[in-house]
């Protein structure tokens, strides 16, 4: 049964509610044990073999063999995390510490203040198959320009566990479990709040701005997208391979099932997994969009500003760069400068 978790069952944009169960009925070893029995079963028993009834069994169960294998790997390839060595992280200022994330799980974060304390705060979200160690440099950046930051290896990641049934709103219930434990780290609550979020982060940060909750509703000041997911189905069906294409169809049924088994207290399924629907941020934003995305492409960058609003978005499209976090480029760091000293600066002065 499921029931709801407690700490959590107040978040603004993500689920509180667990997971049910599988039912062990759709289980691909079942239909893979069977099926093994009953080729076992001909091979040792001639009798067996030459009997029609064997034959019309192991012809009626091979399809569902196939039908639950071709799922398992859907399962796998789209809601598991593959394996990543653990996160090192370089900077020795860096705090760690712990909190409750969704579904009660224990998870770390960690904390890196500014030199001579900071009035803001930002959550810095790194990509999927990263983790916090690859965005080091960028965070380190933000931190010269005067902001403490707050992350963490996302499940499934870096040095978190948890790779089974990810999906982006565990990861995002997660940085609400975060934020509200950070902030018991201050005497004197951050006055400012930004998101930074680096491609699948990007995603993630666009729910939590689009969806303020708890001490940072009210104290949003702006949010940071570098070269942003902005749709769940592109990300998914551009790894489905040609030959795969007429199935396309079934296998979006197999994500919007298991997305009501994961999250049965949301709206959000495979479909509506996409802006504008995950909601649009009402707050200041900057777009810094590789020009050469060899891993996203451009297609989210486009969706993304079909629906942006232009007065709140600054937006560039950078030749040069590219999307991974491995790599920087100077033309990245002058834009994210330009934009958000001001910023800092005016409201300080204020």
């Amino acid at each position: 049964m499921s029931h709801t978790t407690g700490s959590l069952s107040e978040a603004g944009a993500a689920a509180s509610r667990v997971s049910d169960a599988p039912s062990w009925l759709t289980m691909p070893r079942v239909a893979t044990t069977i099926l093994a029995t009953e080729i076992i079963s001909l091979i040792a028993f001639p009798a067996w073999r030459a009997s029609s009834t064997g034959l019309m069994l192991l012809g009626a169960s091979l399809p569902l063999t196939i039908w639950l294998m071709l799922r398992m790997i859907v399962i796998e390839k789209v809601l598991t995390v593959p394996k990543s060595p653990p996160s090192i992280m370089t900077d020795p200022h860096w705090e760690a510490f712990r909190f409750e994330g969704w579904g009660g799980t224990t998870l770390t974060g960690r904390h890196l203040r500014a030199d001579g304390g900071s009035s803001d705060l930002l959550l810095y979200l790194h990509g999927y198959g990263s983790d916090l160690s690859n965005g080091e440099s960028r965070i380190q950046h933000l931190s010269k320009l005067g902001l403490d930051v707050v992350g963490m290896d996302m499940r499934g990641h870096g040095g978190c566990e948890l790779r089974h049934d990810w999906t982006l709103l565990k990861a995002v219930a997660d940085m609400e479990g975060l934020l509200e434990s950070v902030i018991g780290r201050y005497e004197d609550p951050p006055k400012r709040f930004w998101i930074h979020g680096h491609s699948v982060g990007g995603f993630i940060g666009l729910r939590l701005a689009s969806h303020p909750s708890g001490w940072w509703a009210d104290r949003l000041a702006g949010i940071v997208l570098e070269s942003p997911a902005s749709s769940f189905p592109l990300v998914i069906e551009s790894l489905i391979h040609p030959s795969m294409q007429p199935l396309r169809g079934w296998i979006r049924q197999v994500l919007r099932r298991e997305f009501e088994r994961i999250h049965p207290d949301l709206s959000i399924r495979y479909a509506t997994a996409a802006v504008p629907h995950i909601g649009m941020p009402e707050v200041p934003m900057l777009v810094l969009q590789a020009a050469a995305d060899s891993r996203l492409g451009l297609a989210h960058y486009e969706l993304l500003m079909q629906h942006i609003d232009p007065d709140l978005c600054t937006a560039h499209l950078l030749d040069g760069h590219e999307h991974t976090t491995s790599m920087d480029s100077t033309e990245r760091r002058r834009c994210l400068e330009r934009w958000l000293q001001p910023r800092l600066a005016s409201r300080k002065e204020g």
